[in-house]
């Protein structure tokens, strides 16, 4: 059985502490924002964008979870945010992604796979 809790990584910004994860209605925020292309954010290719768009994203997700009143845009966050910070954000964010993603992987194999 595959544990299908995803991680979560505490988060300090704009005096809150948020739980960062990456889930299905991050994604899903993030596939409207590049005009449901969500391979394009996947990809890479858009860098600093899909990273903002990926960390307002969490934040917003974050700050609903908990009944923060606040939500951000990726914008917002790029004003707000250290580039400073550029490199402890893009680390956290992207293995958040990643493992987020190969979860669903492992998960539409194991139901792909024949039932014995």
């Amino acid at each position: 059985m595959i544990d299908m809790r995803l991680e979560r990584v505490p988060f300090e910004f704009d005096g809150h502490t948020f739980q960062l994860c990456c889930n299905m209605n991050v994604l899903a925020d993030v596939q409207e924002a590049f005009d449901g292309k969500i391979s394009e954010a996947l990809s890479g290719k858009t860098g600093v964008r899909s990273l903002m768009e990926f960390l307002a994203a969490m934040l917003n997700d974050s700050a609903d979870e908990q009944g923060i009143e606040v939500r951000y845009t990726s914008r917002q966050v790029g004003r707000m945010l250290a580039p400073a910070r550029m490199n402890e954000v893009k680390a956290i964010v992207m293995r958040l992604v990643g493992k987020a993603m190969s979860a669903d992987t492992e998960l539409s194999t194991e139901e792909d796979a024949p039932k014995n």
